[in-house]
């Protein structure tokens, strides 16, 4: 109840979009991670995303040869990208500095239609992002995207920008999910 009405307080119209979104992208996390076999990669798409026909060769492609060690988390389609570019695709996600921290920096990074994780990484990266998320006295971290980019100066998060041509995905022109919860 607090959330809530800190979400109305700082200007979110809809709180409980934003925690069915982070509660599917977690569950989602964890069906990969207890999968079997086991894989080193999985890739999370949102109800919104259509991936492109030629998506998993590009996505090799990726890792193989632009991807840094160090990767833990890369969203496939970030609007606003806030970082370093490190490679022609990719972007290393920085926190906004310019960005209030009580707001989770928000403003930036958008986009987790589609989200490629490490799963030997992910349970590290789970224990940082999940309280930011569901921290009732920072709304705004509750879109896991932004919360995400928050932390990224403590994990492996990295991003290809939405203004790549060809992209990753594209998002299809409906509402999604979290949007009919929060109507």
């Amino acid at each position: 109840e607090q959330a809530k009405g800190s979400a109305w307080k700082v200007g979110l119209n809809g709180i409980l979009g934003r925690v069915g979104c982070a509660a599917a992208h977690f569950k989602a996390q964890e069906e990969a991670l207890n999968a079997s076999p086991q894989k080193p990669i999985a890739i999370v798409f949102e109800d919104d995303a259509w991936p492109e026909h030629d998506l998993m060769a590009r996505v090799w492609k990726l890792v193989k040869e632009e991807l840094p060690c160090d990767w833990e988390v890369t969203s496939l389609s970030s609007k606003c990208p806030y970082g370093i570019c490190v490679s022609p695709h990719l972007s290393r996600v920085q926190p906004d500095g310019n960005e209030p921290e009580e707001n989770c920096h928000g403003g930036v990074n958008y986009g987790f239609q589609g989200v490629m994780y490490n799963l030997r990484r992910l349970p590290a990266v789970q224990a940082r992002w999940k309280p930011v998320v569901f921290n009732e006295t920072r709304p705004h971290c509750l879109d896991i995207d932004v919360a995400l980019a928050a932390i990224s100066d403590q994990v492996g998060f990295y991003a290809v920008p939405f203004s790549q041509s060809p992209g990753f995905l594209s998002e299809i022109l409906q509402k999604s999910a979290r949007e009919t919860a929060d109507a």
